[in-house]
C-alpha cells in the first residue's frame, strides 16, 4: 500500500517550521492514519502533540527525538480478555508509530497521559544568533 503525502499535510509533519510558510495555504487534509492526533501552537515558541490512545498504558508507549524526527511507538498490542468478546470494536489497540519532523531548535519539555489523549509538551528555543533582530529606524 503506497501513501501520497500531499503539500497541504506538511504542516502536521514539520514543527517549528511554520513561521517560514503561509499557514493558509497548508489547510489541514482528512487522514486516515493510526492513532489519530493534533498538533497545537502553544503560546510564542512551544507546541503540544496530542495522540488518542485510549486503553493504552504509559509502558507500552516510547518517544524518541533525535535528529530532527519526533517519533511516538506503541509497542505493544493491546490483548483481548480470553474470556470476553467484542459485540463492537471500535478502538483499535494496534502497534504503532507516528513520526513528525521538527527543527532542530525543538526540544521536549515533558510528555503526559489527559483525557485519553497523550500528550507531548515541545518548545522551539532559537540560539540568539538565529533571532530575529529589531532595528529602530532613526
Amino acid at each position: 500500500m503506497t501513501t501520497k503525502l500531499a503539500v497541504a499535510d506538511l504542516h502536521k509533519f514539520l514543527l517549528g517550521f511554520d513561521r517560514f510558510m503561509d499557514t493558509n495555504v497548508f489547510a489541514p487534509q482528512v487522514d486516515g492514519g493510526y492513532p489519530r492526533y493534533n498538533v497545537l501552537r502553544v503560546g510564542e515558541n512551544g507546541f503540544r502533540v496530542e495522540l488518542a490512545v485510549p486503553g493504552w498504558n504509559k509502558s507500552d508507549i516510547d518517544i524518541n527525538l533525535h535528529k530532527g524526527v519526533l517519533s511516538v511507538n506503541g509497542k505493544i498490542k493491546q490483548e483481548v480478555n480470553k474470556n470476553e468478546a467484542y459485540i463492537y470494536k471500535g478502538l483499535s489497540g494496534k502497534c504503532f508509530t507516528r513520526t513528525f519532523g521538527v527543527s532542530e531548535h525543538v526540544q521536549i519539555d515533558r510528555a503526559y497521559m489527559e483525557r485519553g489523549l497523550l500528550c507531548i509538551d515541545l518548545h522551539e528555543e532559537l540560539p540568539k544568533e538565529l533571532q530575529p533582530v529589531k532595528v529602530t529606524i532613526s
